[in-house]
């Protein structure tokens, strides 16, 4: 199956005055996407389109980025393989750097992750090695903000939808754009 996007997002951080439309009608375009009863697969191929978008949204600090030849690693949790994040990503970059998806098992696996999507739930261990380490993790459980996850993907009117954990964001060093924040369906409240 082929997502189609409604906008650009390379051209939309590039454009400065038209990020925040941009930014909603793709938004827009991902939660339609799943209107009505998802299938699993559609369901993972919006949150994995989620997932590289979000990148282009959040900033990393410089020292846990690393070499600018390192890669930008988005790690997955608690799932065997995510084929659908593997499309989104193939052939594209963060900040100039190739996007690798490794599969973790253990909390130890953190290290070197960006990102860390977790599907389901995570142990308490994952958690730490993510703030530790000043990794973006994002989850899909209701309880994840609580967790101390920095986005938890969300169903809201039967689309998929996220919130922010803006405390555990700046946690981990990470500066979250307003643009983002503003889309974000617990906008405005303190977390």
């Amino acid at each position: 199956m082929k997502l189609r996007f409604t906008a650009s997002f390379s051209a939309l951080v590039s454009s400065g005055r038209c990020v925040r439309a941009g930014l909603v009608a793709a938004i827009l375009g991902l939660t339609l996407a799943l209107a009505g009863e998802p299938s699993p697969a559609k369901e993972y191929a919006v949150k994995a389109a989620f997932l590289y978008n979000f990148t282009k949204f959040i900033e990393w600090p410089p020292e846990s980025l690393g070499a600018p030849q390192r890669p930008f690693v988005i790690g997955v949790f608690g799932r065997d393989s995510f084929d659908e994040l593997e499309r989104v990503v193939r052939g594209r970059k963060v900040n100039g750097r190739r996007i690798e998806v490794k599969i973790l098992h253990t909390a130890a696996d953190v290290v070197g992750s960006h990102l860390v999507f977790v599907s389901g739930t995570a142990g308490q261990e994952v958690m730490a090695a993510c703030r530790r380490h000043r990794v973006l993790a994002v989850g899909e459980s209701k309880e994840f903000l609580e967790e101390g996850g920095a986005i938890a993907f969300v169903f809201k009117e039967a689309k998929l939808r996220f919130a922010i954990n803006i405390q555990a964001t700046k946690h981990a060093g990470l500066k979250v754009s307003a643009h983002l924040q503003k889309l974000a369906v617990n906008a405005g409240r303190k977390r």
